[in-house]
């Protein structure tokens, strides 16, 4: 498993029970979280920190035992930082997955190494939710696409972008698969994509996504955008119903994936010292 180790705005305190406890800033919040199936580590009084408390319904939603005002944390990035808002909704997340920090250096990383050889990236942020992604492509150097089907989402990230003084990405609410269709009939290539599909999820035009029956097409398109010599790809999965073996198994018999790549789970690490495995994670 790999894990970011370089937050200061963000602490995994414990988990267990079914739950996370939090620190986002100063802001500490008790969340669900279904993979954490084993005992706590920290007693009922640290848990007892947490300002607010997330109660799930179904299909994800739920609600705050307490409205908060909203309220920004930072990553360091280089030499820099990334500035976030975080906010209360009817979903448990605030407006960031903190584990995929470690995605962001890999893109500083693979950015870096394109402009070393005189290229400026393109970038391809595909279900682009707040634009973590975005921002650190765009501030290691990429010329970037933002791409997520819900109108309120692209806006939060826009918002983010401000708080960056960054104004160069490209956001389009579209749904990303009918996207990635329309560019490669428009013969557009990209030297990165990141990709963090959904488990369900429904276009602005109401298309209907399910993981399982379409990722295996949706990868095999956004193969054909990236370049075929200097290109780097990542995509995560949280559905547990796709174990990583059997993701391997699909990009394995899909003929234009690369025979080599990583494969290895994303996750958390808290201030006891214990694993939280969170999702699959694959890139070149």
């Amino acid at each position: 498993m790999i894990y970011p180790d370089n937050w200061i705005d963000y602490e995994l305190i414990d988990h267990g029970l079914g739950r996370k406890l939090e620190r986002f800033g100063e802001v500490v919040l008790d969340r669900p979280e279904p993979s954490a199936n084993w005992k706590k580590s920290k007693p009922a009084n640290e848990w007892n920190r947490a300002e607010a408390v997330f109660t799930e319904n179904k299909n994800q939603k739920g609600s705050w035992n307490k409205d908060l005002n909203d309220w920004n944390i930072s990553y360091p990035f280089g030499d820099s930082e990334i500035i976030f808002k975080l906010s209360q909704g009817s979903f448990k997340h605030p407006g960031i997955f903190p584990e995929q920090a470690e995605n962001w250096r890999f893109i500083r990383n693979k950015c870096i190494e394109l402009i070393g050889k005189g290229i400026t990236p393109k970038f391809l942020n595909l279900f682009a939710y707040t634009g973590g992604a975005s921002l650190a492509a765009d501030l290691s150097g990429a010329e970037v696409t933002h791409i997520d089907s819900v109108k309120s989402v692209v806006n939060w990230a826009r918002e983010n972008a401000e708080l960056n003084n960054i104004d160069s990405i490209r956001w389009i609410v579209e749904d990303a698969p009918t996207f990635v269709e329309k560019e490669i009939r428009r013969g557009n290539k990209y030297h990165g994509i990141i990709m963090d599909p959904p488990i369900f999820g429904l276009g602005p035009k109401g298309g209907r996504w399910k993981l399982n029956r379409d990722l295996p097409k949706l990868i095999e398109n956004v193969m054909k955008l990236l370049d075929e010599k200097n290109r780097f790809f990542i995509m995560n999965t949280y559905s547990p119903q796709l174990p990583l073996n059997d993701l391997e198994k699909i990009l394995s018999a899909l003929p234009d994936f690369p025979t080599t790549f990583e494969a290895t789970t994303l996750g958390l690490m808290s201030t006891p010292g214990k694993e939280l495995p969170l999702g699959n994670l694959v890139r070149f």
